[in-house]
């Protein structure tokens, strides 16, 4: 399993140490409940913990000219230090999508690597699409974030490992 704390006010949770990772049992979820527990939280998040595939990101942001863009790229803390991400405008087409995955110079991560799986690129293609018709339809939705994404082997999908939206009337 895996605790995090849930916080509005808190962007990376990682950076404050309000993330536990591989418990075991109830007693290691309990332990990292009164680890992470801080004034103004509203919660503490326990997931089943995600291993193997490739880290991705998917983000939405508003931009005054143009409307929604898309950003895909590798997740986790590798989008901040390497910039690797791409953007398109909404609504993606299925081709939008297979560039977008295809031009990060990361690609090679998805396509399998020293004894690592490829990761599931029609599924990432698809969770492109879905997002981009997700923000199409509902107007509301300023900025997105899925990050991380696991992209896991082919057939296994992809499974988001946290997401903040932001919305405004």
């Amino acid at each position: 399993m895996a605790a995090k704390l849930a916080s509005e006010r808190v962007l990376h949770n990682s950076d404050i140490g309000a993330v536990r990772l591989n418990l075991e049992d109830e007693d290691a979820v309990k332990h990292a409940f009164d680890e992470i527990q801080q004034e103004g939280m509203e919660g503490i998040l326990v997931q089943r913990m995600l291993h193997g595939g490739v880290e991705l990101m998917i983000g939405v942001t508003e931009d005054p000219l143009f409307g929604p863009l898309i950003a895909f790229g590798l997740g986790g803390i590798h989008v901040e230090i390497l910039a690797d991400v791409r953007f398109r405008v909404t609504p993606l087409t299925d081709q939008d999508a297979r560039e977008m995955v295809r031009e990060i110079r990361g690609y090679r991560l998805l396509e399998g690597y020293r004894g690592h799986p490829p990761a599931d690129v029609n599924a990432i293609e698809e969770v492109l699409l879905r997002v981009s018709r997700m923000v199409e339809d509902i107007p509301e939705i300023r900025e997105l974030d899925l990050n991380p994404i696991f992209a896991l082997p082919p057939g296994q999908g992809c499974s988001a490992a946290d997401v903040r939206i932001r919305v405004q009337a």
